[in-house]
């Protein structure tokens, strides 16, 4: 019992570093539309934020896939498919060489809308976690 509220409290802090991550790219971003942010300063930002991100969510994805085969629950289960998707996602993006953002290419309109559906379905998997995560809190104290 101990085990499952240490990780549930890991993963939940977790968690929140990721929602931190991704609401530093949305400002980021952000500053870049209003023309408050060059395409250079920005590229180097999103390419430092990435490599935290992954790592992140790997350790997650570990903790994730321990809690779902020790303490098996529908729970468990439906944030392990959560987890398996978007870390799935990122790292088919790391082995691609696809997440680096190239300063060039900020200003086309695909890479905008690229970096909007990214931010938006980061933003959605994490605020799902959020709430799922402090289900599981309440639930096991």
């Amino acid at each position: 019992m101990g085990l499952e509220i240490t990780i549930g409290v890991l993963l939940f802090f977790g968690n929140i570093a990721v929602l931190a991550l991704l609401g530093y790219k949305v400002v980021k971003f952000s500053e870049l539309e209003e023309d408050y942010q060059n395409p250079t300063d920005f590229a180097k930002d999103m390419n430092k934020v990435f490599p935290f991100e992954l790592g992140l969510l790997g350790v997650l994805f570990s903790l994730q896939t321990f809690n779902t085969l020790t303490g098996f629950s529908w729970l468990h289960l439906a944030l392990f498919v959560i987890h398996s998707c978007y870390f799935g996602y990122h790292m088919k993006l790391y082995t691609d060489n696809k997440w680096k953002v190239d300063p060039a290419a900020v200003w086309g309109n695909h890479f905008k809308d690229k970096m909007k559906k990214s931010m938006f379905i980061g933003l959605a998997f994490a605020g799902s976690c959020f709430f799922l995560y402090l289900y599981n809190m309440i639930r096991v104290l």
